[in-house]
């Protein structure tokens, strides 16, 4: 990328209306007389700061001292808020004051990367209540094999540029910057394309406002992420996720969405897209699902759609258990599709895909115990989850264990609670990224909607909740566990801070071998 100046980042700012002001900009006092202030990096994060950072004064637990390490350690100007800039001056510090701090942040980052992406990146984006993630893979292991190498990858379970890959840590999408740099690191490295999770905080706050998708996907929507801390309510969350359609030039929509949301969903699609191909199992779905059968840890779907100017109806394998997971494989179907991937091509991909922490399958055979462990961790995919245990096993006790985020999501408790005790013979409630709050107090809020108390208990070590759980299915017999919210998560957030810990996979294989 090419190193440019303070003032073509001023300028640039001025241009789209965010600057407010800039201040104490003296090149020569600061380069020597005659020169530019170069950019040679821009950050949010005062650590990761060096010689001739632009720094970005951003977040609501903003402290002052992150200024002063920023500059400590070669930072040649920031970019604040006009409420920081009433409160502090630091010397002649170069100072640009913007009106709107998220989006500045995007311009500012997409500036420094050259918008890299644009020219050679093809980008996917799926938003959705649940089925993010899967549908992500689906579709990384069919354009993996098209491509003829590993795609970029951004999700909630780890983010891939083609060199890199690294656990992803909470985030569903992640900051801006980081975001870029994983974008640019993609067409440094020829990866083609990039398949994104992309939530409604991402596109609320702008995280994504510099890309443009060639394909989104509209996988479903129902009430999730209602708080202070996320959205105000129901339409805040709605129309947060509508606003993919903006940047996307062709949009896969679910048909078989709630149809309280889906005409808006369909009515956004088409006047902001250029092309809306509909998915689903309904009668007039463009990629139409005919027929699901169910086979231990895999699904074969009947598909109809037209491809290469006929009808076809084809059939594929997908190497994930669970019905419900039929509508993820169409939506990665329509989008391969529109994204000129041959019919044999998508089949493979299908049946090849890995799905890290998603219905991973363990058994104890001599006591008739199964195992499932999956990163359900809302209402939708709770139920979802419960569907699949009753019809495949129907004559046997259910336990289930999982944590409710804390900060955010208050609505989960509830419906959490109150699905565990309508499903489950027995409970345990433990630790799920409790952040600032109390994880003991997160625990006690989802046991009050319990009705029947006895079959619940809160164990908040999760190593020892996932070794009673497997204890307590050992001791009953005849008994199908789900461990729930975790999956291949393998960090929890306490505080401020980001813990490595074990998967619930792993816990699971640790006692087993121990047995």
């Amino acid at each position: 990328m090419k190193i440019k100046t303070l003032e073509e980042y001023i300028e640039m700012l001025r241009k789209e209306d965010l600057l407010v002001s800039s201040e104490g900009i003296d090149t020569g006092a600061l380069a020597g007389a005659g020169s530019e202030v170069q950019i040679k990096d821009v950050s949010y994060n005062s650590i990761l700061c060096g010689e001739g950072t632009l720094f970005i004064c951003k977040g609501a637990n903003f402290k002052e001292q992150y200024l002063k390490d920023a500059l400590e350690n070669g930072a040649v100007a920031y970019v604040c808020t006009p409420d920081f800039a009433e409160r502090e001056q630091f010397g002649s510090v170069p100072r640009i004051v913007v009106s709107d701090m998220r989006k500045a942040i995007s311009r500012i980052s997409a500036l420094y990367f050259d918008r890299s992406w644009d020219k050679t990146l093809k980008l996917v984006g799926l938003t959705g209540t649940k089925g993010k993630s899967t549908t992500a893979t689906m579709l990384k292991s069919i354009l993996d094999i098209h491509r003829g190498r590993e795609i970029g990858f951004s999700s909630g379970i780890y983010t891939y540029d083609g060199e890199h890959r690294e656990k992803a840590r909470k985030l569903t999408t992640p900051e801006t910057i980081e975001l870029h740099r994983i974008l640019d690191g993609c067409v440094r490295n020829d990866c083609g394309y990039l398949v994104m999770e992309v939530s409604s905080q991402a596109l609320k706050y702008d995280r994504t406002l510099d890309l443009n998708f060639e394909v989104c996907g509209f996988l479903n929507i129902s009430e999730d992420h209602i708080s202070a801390a996320e959205h105000k309510d129901m339409e805040d969350y709605f129309t947060s996720k509508l606003k993919i359609f903006r940047q996307s030039r062709i949009a896969c929509v679910n048909v078989d969405m709630d149809p309280a949301y889906l005409g808006r969903v369909l009515e956004t699609a088409q006047s902001e897209c250029e092309k809306v191909v509909t998915f689903g199992f309904g009668q007039d779905a463009a990629v139409r699902g005919l027929r699901v059968e169910e086979v231990p840890g895999k699904i074969i779907i009947e598909a109809a759609f037209d491809a290469d100017g006929k009808t076809c109806r084809e059939r594929f394998t997908v190497n994930i258990g669970g019905a419900y997971n039929a509508s993820n494989a169409l939506m990665a179907i329509a989008a391969a599709l529109e994204l000129g991937v041959p019919v044999d091509t998508i089949r493979q991909g299908l049946e090849q895909v890995k799905v890290a922490g998603r219905m991973e399958l363990y058994t104890i055979p001599k006591k008739s115990v199964d195992i499932i462990v999956d990163c359900a961790h809302n209402k939708m995919s709770y139920e979802a989850l419960f569907d699949y245990v009753h019809h495949h096993y129907p004559d046997r006790k259910v336990g289930f264990l999982f944590g409710c985020v804390g900060d955010k999501a208050f609505n989960r408790r509830k419906e959490a609670g109150e699905i565990a005790d309508k499903n489950a013979d027995f409970i345990v409630i433990t630790e799920r990224d409790p952040g600032k709050e109390d994880v003991n107090k997160i625990c006690n809020e989802i046991l009050e909607n319990i009705e029947h108390k006895e079959k619940a208990r809160i164990i908040t070590d999760r190593d020892r909740a996932v070794r009673t759980a497997l204890e307590t299915a050992e001791e009953l017999g005849n008994c199908v566990v789900i461990l729930a919210g975790c999956g291949s998560d393998a960090y929890v957030k306490r505080g401020t801070s980001f813990v490595e810990f074990a998967t619930d996979g792993e816990r699971v294989q640790e006692y087993l071998q121990g047995r």
